[in-house]
């Protein structure tokens, strides 16, 4: 019988597949490690940069209080800072100085001790859902500073709470005055007088 007549194929070079695993892995690798590093970026929270600023009311520094910075990528991320005597404030994120990089809403809670204590600042910058204050914290420090002048009426204070009946405290509620002959009689004295006679 002719070989010739039934060549036989060689087997595939084993270098042809191993390279070609090789490229796979190195793809494969490629790929998951930049996710990798990718979602590690997202996840990490974005550096501190200081920030401070100044709280004005009707051209006068607010003195008592605090500002609050609530970043608006993150509910859970927020900064505060207390206000000094001059009305300024310098942020504080969990402890550590500066605020996030982004943007924040801000709010105001300034109140003078009391009882009830008396609001300083007009009742719309309390909450970060009303108040019109905002930050953009960046890279820049010379950008990172902020002058709040403050708007509007004040809150009427508070009126303290009294005992039932509207007296002052300390004292007793005014009661109806006893239907008796004697001032000095009580309604019951009164009665038995009158069963007596």
């Amino acid at each position: 019988m002719n070989e010739t007549a039934f060549p036989t194929r060689n087997a595939p070079s084993s270098g042809f597949s191993v390279v070609r695993v090789l490229v796979l892995v190195v793809i494969v690798c490629s790929v998951g490690g930049g996710v990798f590093y990718w979602m590690e970026a997202q996840n990490k929270p974005k550096p501190l940069v200081p920030f401070t600023g100044t709280v004005l009311y009707d051209g006068k520094p607010v003195t008592e209080g605090s500002v609050l910075a609530q970043n608006v990528d993150d509910r859970n991320d927020a900064a505060i800072g207390e206000l000094n005597e001059d009305g300024t404030f310098s942020l504080m994120t969990n402890g550590e100085p500066g605020v996030r990089l982004g943007k924040h809403r801000v709010a105001i809670s300034a109140l003078k001790p009391g009882i009830p204590p008396t609001p300083l600042v007009p009742a719309i910058y309390v909450s970060t859902n009303t108040s019109p204050l905002a930050i953009e914290a960046t890279d820049d420090p010379s950008k990172n500073t902020v002058v709040f002048e403050l708007e509007g009426e004040l809150p009427a204070p508070a009126q303290p709470m009294g005992p039932p009946g509207g007296a002052a405290p300390g004292t007793a509620p005014d009661r109806p005055a006893e239907e008796s002959g004697d001032p000095g009689k009580g309604k019951s004295e009164a009665q038995n007088d009158a069963t007596t006679e």
